[in-house]
């Protein structure tokens, strides 16, 4: 549970990046917020429905900061997001993570013509804790196992109004990385879970081309948007799309060429300065993986949704 407090720290290592002299301060811009919100439910055992009680704790923490000179920009988000479920019917663990991810995205822009800019982006990601499946005590994931960067180079559509603000990037020239820093060992059984020992990840269920390897890089197009509607006075929705798709071959199974789709949506529902309620909903879309992790029903669709009440703060 430590870890959801690192968010803090984490955020307040940000807010030092920016630190310029009183001369510069107003071409920075800088907005936040953190929440730590929870939910509980308690079933008795003889319920006639059935069910068991659980508890949920969700940290979140988003941070940017904008620097506006001239005709050039540079913008920096950092978002951090950190749940735990208790799970009374799972045998190995007494909690586990249903929501996990630190990310952070950097754009450097030059002013072409109206709103649009000559663009320059770098998004990275991992998460914080050992990820695991149900009833199973084999770490799925971990921190920076794996972990994704993407670099990429194309023009920037940003819009600012009253109630609402968004940008549209788009690139027909991206660098995209994954990296597993632990995969399982490389082995010469043809069975790769020979190769297994505590702590090791299988890098496959990631896109990666054997278990064993340490990573993946292609060059491919890319786009992302993302959008602030502050609806009305109790209702605020922040939404990001990202979209990536190599050039060439390089997927796992050859004579596949991978689209990597995700959507997530943040819906702020105040009650006052300090509580709310939150419903975050993440899709996405990854066929690199390969039919092996595919999920029962769901093909290539993954699916995620958490809501929560407790407390907020935004500055």
């Amino acid at each position: 549970m430590k870890k959801i407090f690192s968010l803090a720290t984490i955020m307040m290592a940000a807010a030092a990046l920016h630190a310029e002299d009183a001369a510069d301060e107003s071409r920075w811009t800088t907005s936040g917020g953190a929440s730590l919100q929870f939910t509980q439910g308690y079933v008795s055992k003889n319920w006639y429905k059935g069910g068991e009680s659980n508890f949920a704790l969700l940290a979140a923490a988003d941070y940017t900061f904008n620097y506006k000179y001239e005709n050039f920009t540079w913008d920096n988000r950092l978002e951090g997001k950190l749940g735990f479920v208790t799970t009374p019917s799972d045998t190995c663990h007494n909690y586990m993570t249903n929501t996990d991810y630190l990310k952070y995205s950097t754009k450097f822009g030059y002013k072409a013509a109206g709103d649009w800019y000559y663009t320059l982006q770098a998004l990275g990601q991992t998460q914080f804790c050992p990820g695991y499946k149900s009833n199973i005590d084999i770490e799925q994931s971990k921190f920076f196992n794996p972990a994704y960067l993407n670099i990429s180079l194309g023009m920037d559509y940003k819009k600012s109004l009253e109630n609402i603000t968004w940008t549209v990037f788009m690139s027909p020239l991206a660098y995209n990385l994954k990296y597993v820093n632990n995969p399982y060992k490389r082995v010469d059984t043809g069975n790769p879970k020979d190769g297994w020992e505590k702590g090791r990840i299988n890098a496959s269920a990631f896109g990666l081309r054997n278990s064993y390897d340490h990573n993946l890089y292609d060059f491919g197009v890319s786009a992302k948007a993302g959008m602030d509607w502050k609806v009305c006075k109790y209702l605020t929705w922040t939404s990001q799309a990202t979209y990536y798709s190599p050039l060439y071959d390089c997927g796992k199974y050859k004579g596949n060429v991978y689209t990597t789709f995700e959507w997530e949506n943040t819906f702020d529902m105040p009650l006052n300065q300090y509580f709310s309620t939150k419903l975050y909903t993440h899709l996405r879309f990854d066929d690199s993986v390969g039919p092996d992790n595919k999920g029962a029903g769901w093909d290539y669709w993954q699916f995620s949704e958490l809501l929560s009440f407790g407390l907020s703060y935004k500055w």
